[in-house]
């Protein structure tokens, strides 16, 4: 599959690798550096999408203190927060510029602690500005509707060992009690990861339906529950058997998907330690836009995932 590098053709990434720490210290090369990855030196409203727009400037020539511009065709005002994840935010975007280079410069992430200590923000601003990167990368627009070609699909469990209280009798149901990640890989692209509530034929169909093309070859272990989803999207579907020791037989391997579970884990348990279920769907939109952005270099991978904030926006109260 041909990968398509985003980002303005001819561009030195170098440049972005040394533009990045400069944003992470000033907020006036901060602002500078989002509008340029926003706009490209061509700004326009983001209420009309007109380009008759102008810098508004403070009294002494400079400009004006919440870095605002002016819409000559609507007359609203507006800035490089405006219709992002950090509109609203009072969070210095030098901050904001920070949180999203070390989130992307790093496989294994970043912790929302780290982010406290290296910015001096608080706590709870530092967790709700990670939450909102990590739902800005959710949706990313780089990235293909739905993977073809040969797809590898499994399924895995995220959480610790029980409790020494639990072991013994309650130790059958430890595996319900952590909460189910499906995962699917296109070899050489994309992958896409979902929490499920339980994994069995009717959790796997929709899941597999939403991601994987009619027609494609479907790589799986043994386990019946994909049987019934693969033949409705009509795919080539060869399995593995691993309780008999198989895990490659010729092309027929889930060697790749497993080796994102293996990344995903090293992360979610090597830098954060522990998560909420209620966000773990989060975590998987970062080390999903990670693993899709692993082929350019952290410059650009900052830069992709910049632009994915544009149109993005979570409140303290909103679902995501």
């Amino acid at each position: 599959m041909e990968r398509k590098t985003p980002g303005k053709v001819g561009e030195n990434k170098s440049d972005i690798v040394r533009e990045v720490p400069l944003a992470c210290a000033d907020e006036d090369a901060a602002v500078a550096f989002l509008e340029k990855r926003r706009w490209d030196d061509a700004p326009s409203c983001p209420h009309c999408d007109n380009a008759n727009v102008y810098q508004m400037t403070s009294r002494d020539g400079g400009r004006e203190k919440h870095y605002r511009w002016r819409c000559r065709e609507c007359k609203r005002q507006f800035s490089v927060r405006t219709g992002t994840v950090f509109e609203d935010s009072r969070i210095p975007l030098r901050h904001w510029c920070f949180a999203f280079w070390a989130s992307c410069s790093s496989k294994k992430g970043v912790s929302a602690k780290q982010i406290q200590r290296q910015t001096g923000l608080s706590y709870k601003s530092a967790l709700f500005l990670m939450h909102r990167i990590r739902w800005a990368m959710a949706d990313d627009p780089t990235q293909p509707p739905k993977l073809s070609g040969t797809v590898e699909a499994d399924e895995t469990y995220i959480g610790g060992k029980p409790r020494a209280s639990d072991r013994g009798d309650g130790r059958k149901n430890w595996r319900q009690r952590k909460p189910a990640v499906a995962s699917v890989v296109e070899r050489g692209g994309s992958v896409r990861a979902e929490v499920l509530p339980t994994v069995n034929s009717k959790t796997l169909g929709p899941f597999l339906t939403k991601h994987v093309e009619p027609g494609s070859n479907l790589m799986t272990d043994e386990l019946p529950a994909y049987n019934g989803p693969a033949f409705m999207l009509r795919t080539n579907h060869q399995t593995v058997v691993h309780h008999l020791g198989e895990y490659v037989r010729g092309d027929v391997t889930t060697n790749t998907v497993e080796g994102f579970f293996s990344l995903l884990k090293r992360k979610i348990y090597g830098t954060h330690h522990a998560v909420s279920p209620t966000h773990l769907h989060r975590y998987l939109a970062e080390a999903s836009f990670i693993y899709n952005h692993r082929h350019v270099d952290d410059g650009e991978r900052t830069e992709n995932a910049i632009k994915a904030a544009v149109g993005r926006r979570l409140t303290y109260r909103q679902p995501a």
